[in-house]
This record gives structure tokens, C-alpha cells and sequence, in this order.
């Protein structure tokens, strides 16, 4: 597995413009996949009670987001993909044991992160009313 840094160019995948993929599933996520590079939102029903290997070693980062049309998870991704990008940056990944090496700097984006993904939530239950 080779470190972040060196793995390739950080990019982010955005929803088609029109639909409503993240009401497909009964979770949504942002994800950033710290071994090769990429940000993306998804739904899924998949691994609701248990976690997934790789989010599990910290090669995958994921924060759950609420079930926003496309347009709308676009603009969370362009919100976010400036500080997944300085995430992807601020690590290494570690084969054995497995796990995620952070360097100075990660942990702030991290909050970031955590703290716009938050904010989509009260946004989100905020136009339910």
C-alpha cells in the first residue's frame, strides 16, 4: 500500500445535478478514501451496525450526512473538498499493523469536517419544519 502522499492527485466525485442519490439508502455519508485520494458522498444500507474494515484501519474517513438532494450534497462537497484534500495530505497509511499515520494539521481538518457535516444536519432539519 503505498503512503498517501505518493498514492496520486486528490480529487473529489460529485452527484449528477438532478436526483435525490442519497435518499437510496437509509445512511448517507461523506467519505474520503486517505489511500487513494477521493472524496465522495454515497447512500447506503450496507454496514449500518457494524463498521467497515477500511474505515475501521482509517483508510477510509466517513461522517454521516443527512439524505440531501444532489445539488445540495454538491455544495457540501465543494464546502468540503478543500479540507479532505488537506486531510488527505496530512496522513500516512500504514500496512502493519494496519492503520493511518496523522500529521500535524489533520486533526483540524477533521473538525472541519465534523463541524460542516454537523452544521448540514441542523440545516437539513431546519427546512423539515
Amino acid at each position: 500500500m503505498a503512503d498517501s502522499a505518493t498514492a496520486g492527485k486528490f480529487h473529489s466525485e460529485f452527484l449528477p445535478e438532478l436526483g435525490h442519490d442519497l435518499s437510496k439508502g437509509r445512511a448517507a455519508y461523506f467519505s474520503v478514501d486517505l489511500v487513494h485520494g477521493t472524496a465522495r458522498m454515497y447512500a447506503t444500507d450496507d454496514y449500518l451496525d457494524v463498521t467497515p474494515v477500511l474505515v475501521g484501519a482509517g483508510w477510509h474517513y466517513r461522517v454521516p450526512i443527512p439524505p440531501v438532494d444532489n445539488e445540495q450534497a454538491n455544495a457540501l462537497m465543494r464546502d468540503l473538498s478543500t479540507h479532505a484534500e488537506i486531510l488527505f495530505n496530512m496522513v500516512a497509511i500504514r500496512e502493519e499493523p494496519l492503520g493511518v499515520i496523522h500529521y500535524g494539521g489533520s486533526g483540524t481538518a477533521i473538525d472541519v469536517i465534523q463541524r460542516k457535516c454537523a452544521q448540514s444536519w441542523r440545516d437539513h432539519y431546519a427546512l423539515d419544519r
